[in-house]
């Protein structure tokens, strides 16, 4: 009888750490993973007075995988080029990170944040502020910055993995 307490009472103990562990609420998983890599693609630059121009787009994506990311996305056609480089970190949901656009000589901070399939990302800087987002969808990604205060407007990016 007393072995069949004790065993009782382990049991017992193993399924509420069972309980314990099943309902303990998730860690979300970093989108960082799926970015790394090599991508090209088309896109289109929405410029001061409504001006629109087609590019072409390379992007790569380099880090841990994890918890640090380096962008740098570089679009172009014959009269314009946007170069767009970022360091982001993640934690829990939550990216931060600075960035900065070499051509129209812009630069700031990154706050937003992160699912395993998209980025949400507020950007800001001396006189400009903006919204990027990124759609991840296997090896394709769908890159939107919009902002205020710059000549460029925004830009909008369809990007397939190429490496």
């Amino acid at each position: 009888m007393r072995l069949f307490r004790g065993t009782a009472t382990i049991l017992a103990a193993c399924a509420s750490l069972v309980l314990l562990v099943d309902t303990a609420p998730a860690t979300a998983e970093s989108p960082f993973k799926s970015l790394v890599g090599t991508w090209s693609g088309r896109g289109t630059a929405r410029l001061e007075g409504g001006k629109s121009e087609r590019l072409s787009c390379k992007g790569y994506y380099t880090g841990s995988g994890s918890s640090e990311l380096r962008l740098n996305i570089i679009c172009a056609n014959p009269s314009t080029k946007v170069e767009l480089r970022s360091k982001l970190k993640y934690a829990n949901g939550h990216v931060t990170g600075s960035w900065e656009e070499r051509n129209f000589n812009q630069q700031g901070t990154i706050t937003g944040s992160a699912t395993e399939s998209q980025l949400r990302l507020t950007i800001g800087g001396a006189a400009l502020t903006g919204r990027l987002s990124v759609e991840i969808d296997g090896t394709s990604q769908s890159v939107s910055l919009s902002t205020n205060g710059s000549a460029l407007r925004g830009v909008s990016i369809t990007f397939a993995r190429i490496g």
